[in-house]
């Protein structure tokens, strides 16, 4: 360490000559200029110290009180030259044990301005004012209870201001005619800062300053992250990360993105999110007005609506690419996935390795919607759809078999998901074959296992339509060896089985008319009683041939 005096300090740094980093040591070193101030701060082993020198030791003040001639030879450092003709002492000993060369300082207190406490052995061991006015450093006229005025700072700090109604300590800074503060003071059961500059500015880096035996090369600071908080005509703002908050809160801790909070210029609870990509700069807007909840963004993607899949406390590890499953998409076309990122149609609704996917599309020019069957096989799908022009509502399927409507089972025990299950009421097949009843289509374009009712019955029998109309031959003896009979249905046929029916026995009538009848491929026999009506009336005909010839005869024998 090398001490030197003010004067010697003075002449150094009067010279014209560059400072060598020696020269700050010593200035540092020197900062108390202990040898004329007798002040040597806290008390330090191994250094020489004279008569009338005050140290610091264990909260305490104590003064040197050598107690003979010791040339110091401590460290090899034989002291200031200045007081080479006084008595040194070469401190080893603190000062509470060093009791011959060293005594606490002692206060004169015969005024009364200041109350020394002393313990039982009558050693001083606290000291207060009695009498407490106002103090001030650097200033005639202090404005506080201490008030400091460092006029190379352009700065005063004051302890208690002359108006304070609290605790209170004030920073005032002049620039011209302009005096800026800072007031923190305790009030309200709050801490209160108040300022009349632009605001707060929070920040937690400093300049840099040479390590010991560094060249005192000016060096860029750190790139500083503050936290600035400003009262602007618009109301209260927070930065974060900026000194130009642009909203109530304002963060942008990195550079490619940014959050505000109530921007300056909304006139509804909002929230912008900004994120910049080079030359880029996507957003979010949030808006909450008396009638909705909005949404908007520029992103080229649009909305995607995620679900995280960590739990929330693995969830920061990887926070920057979290493992996550969308939800929902809206792409800015307007197009609407669930289930999915890139909908095909208006909306469309799926689920990764699920059984299929519904369809929605307005863009075409008949709305239309469908359902996507994924499973038939492994490379095939199909739909069905569901849509209206301008003359038909229609329903479209290249399912293998066609449409199916059934009668479902009670609901709840997921029937009402489970097309696999219920009763088939009515089946239009691929070919369009209709079955009403649950029966296999087969031969028969309409086929109703059941009763049918109709208020009028007409076969298409144009001339048109057939070819080769042929006369019956005689059917006379056939239709009287047909057996009429009564009968009721059982359990197999979807009609009352209290009910007594009239009519023929199929395989009787295939025997004289096999054209009346149809057998299916599970030997379902089958009677056209429609058509009997032309064998009838050709037995009708004959009979009345046979009438016709015996009243003839008859007429014939009454005339004889």
């Amino acid at each position: 360490m090398s001490i030197t005096t003010r004067a010697a300090l003075k002449a150094q740094f009067k010279t014209g000559a560059i400072p060598t980093s020696q020269d700050f040591f010593n200035l540092i070193d020197s900062t108390l200029v202990r040898r004329d101030d007798a002040f040597f701060g806290k008390w330090a082993a191994g250094i020489c110290y004279y008569e009338g020198d005050v140290v610091i030791y264990n909260n305490a003040l104590y003064t040197c009180t050598p107690a003979g001639d010791k040339p110091c030879g401590c460290d090899g450092n034989t002291g200031d030259n200045t007081k080479a003709d006084k008595k040194g002492h070469c401190s080893t000993d603190n000062p509470e044990i060093d009791c011959t060369n060293w005594k606490m300082l002692d206060i004169d207190a015969s005024d009364e301005d200041w109350e020394i406490i002393r313990n039982e052995d009558k050693v001083p061991i606290i000291m207060y004012a009695k009498v407490f006015g106002k103090i001030g450093m650097g200033t005639e006229d202090p404005k506080a209870r201490v008030h400091i005025h460092a006029d190379e700072l352009k700065g005063d700090f004051l302890f208690s201001p002359d108006n304070a109604q609290t605790p209170e300590f004030v920073i005032q800074h002049t620039v011209g005619d302009s005096i800026k503060s800072l007031s923190e003071k305790l009030a309200d059961d709050k801490a209160v800062f108040t300022t009349n500059t632009e605001g707060f500015l929070f920040t937690t880096t400093v300049p840099p300053v040479p390590a010991d035996g560094e060249v005192n090369v000016p060096k860029d600071a750190p790139a500083v992250k503050p936290v600035f908080i400003t009262t602007p005509d618009t109301g209260a703002a927070v930065g974060v990360g900026t000194d130009t908050p642009e909203a109530a809160v304002d963060i942008s801790n990195i550079a490619s993105a940014r959050l505000l909070l109530n921007p300056v210029r909304a006139v509804v609870p909002q929230a912008v999110w900004i994120h910049r990509e080079g030359s880029d700069q996507r957003y979010l807007n949030a808006t909450l007005d008396g009638t909705a909840a909005t949404f908007t963004t520029n992103a080229g993607e649009g909305f995607y609506f995620r679900k995280g899949l960590e739990e929330g406390k693995n969830y920061l590890k990887n926070i920057a690419q979290p493992a996550s499953e969308t939800l929902v998409s809206i792409k800015q076309d307007g197009r609407v996935g669930i289930g999915t990122e890139t909908p095909v149609t208006n909306v469309e609704i799926t689920k990764a390795n699920s059984a299929g996917a519904f369809l929605m599309c307005l863009d075409n020019t008949n709305p239309g919607f469908s359902i996507i069957n994924n499973r038939p096989n492994n490379e095939k799908r199909n739909y069905m759809l569901l849509g209206a022009d301008n003359d038909w509502g229609v329903f479209l399927t290249d399912a293998s078999k066609g449409f199916v409507f059934k009668k479902g089972g009670e609901y709840g025990n997921g029937n009402e998901l489970e097309i696999n299950q219920g009763d088939d009421l009515v089946t239009i097949s691929k070919e369009g074959k209709t079955i009403i009843g649950g029966l296999t289509p087969t031969g028969f374009d309409l086929n109703v296992k059941g009763k049918a009712r109709a208020f009028g019955l007409y076969l298409d029998t144009d001339v048109r339509k057939v070819s080769n109309p042929v006369k019956l031959g005689t059917v006379i003896d056939k239709v009287k060896k047909l057996n009429p009979v009564s009968f009721t249905f059982n359990q197999k046929a979807n009609c009352p089985s209290t009910e007594t029916q009239i009519g023929f026995l199929p395989h009787q009538v295939e025997e004289f008319f096999p054209e009346l009848v149809n057998t299916d491929g599970d030997g379902t026999q089958t009677l056209a009683y429609a058509n009997m009506v032309a064998v009838l009336t050709k037995a009708i005909q004959e009979q009345q041939e046979t009438i016709a010839a015996l009243q003839k005869r008859l007429d014939a024998l009454e005339n004889k």
